[in-house]
């Protein structure tokens, strides 16, 4: 059996207030709170990815300087290598020039003494000059091609002084040897040479 239609006009306060409960404000409300959880987990997802970005960019970051750091270390070692090598290479460079220079001018001093033997004169003069007067027992060493010279230009005032040339052909031309009871003298070629390459840091020969 059928409920009768009762007319609208005719429906009291509560019938109508279950006639329309559907519409009601709790009902009203349940999309705006779905919408504002999904707010809320979306701002939570966007604080999420924004977290991981920065984390992700501060170890990237500190990676990259790491990495950097040790780059710049590799490129000084890198320079340091190279001037070292640099510097070891100038230096060989200045040895190479400094011993061929040495060679010429002793190459220039040989020839200047077969030239002009009287050159050995100021040289024996200047030895002399180290020694005291009186002396005994007195001789210069000379090569005998140097002691000819000297005979000419210095003989007699070595025999007034009482020195005695000795001919020596142990040693070579350009250089004396001076004795006396109380000292020595060597102001040979070779001895003289080995002085001035000594100061220059080299240690080459006069008779090499």
């Amino acid at each position: 059996m059928s409920s009768p239609v009762i007319p609208k006009e005719q429906l009291s306060a509560y019938q109508r207030w279950e006639l329309h409960s559907f519409d009601s404000p709790a009902a009203a409300a349940q999309p705006e709170a779905t919408a504002r959880a999904d707010a809320e987990a979306a701002e939570k997802v966007k604080h999420i990815h924004q977290h991981a970005y920065q984390a992700g960019h501060a170890d990237g970051l500190r990676e990259g300087t790491q990495k950097a750091a040790a780059d710049a270390q590799r490129l000084l070692a890198l320079l340091a290598g190279v001037r070292q090598q640099s510097n070891e290479i100038n230096q060989h460079l200045a040895d190479d020039l400094l011993g061929l220079a040495l060679e010429v001018a002793r190459q220039m001093v040989r020839q200047a003494l077969a030239v002009k033997p009287e050159l050995i004169i100021p040289l024996v003069q200047d030895a002399l000059a180290h020694i005291a007067q009186p002396v005994a027992q007195a001789t210069i060493g000379l090569h005998p091609d140097d002691a000819g010279v000297v005979r000419e230009h210095l003989g007699e005032q070595l025999t007034a002084d009482g020195w005695r040339i000795v001919e020596d052909a142990n040693l070579a031309r350009g250089g004396c040897l001076l004795r006396t009871a109380a000292t020595q003298v060597d102001a040979t070629a070779n001895e003289r040479w080995h002085r001035i390459t000594a100061a220059l840091g080299q240690n080459t020969q006069w008779l090499a």
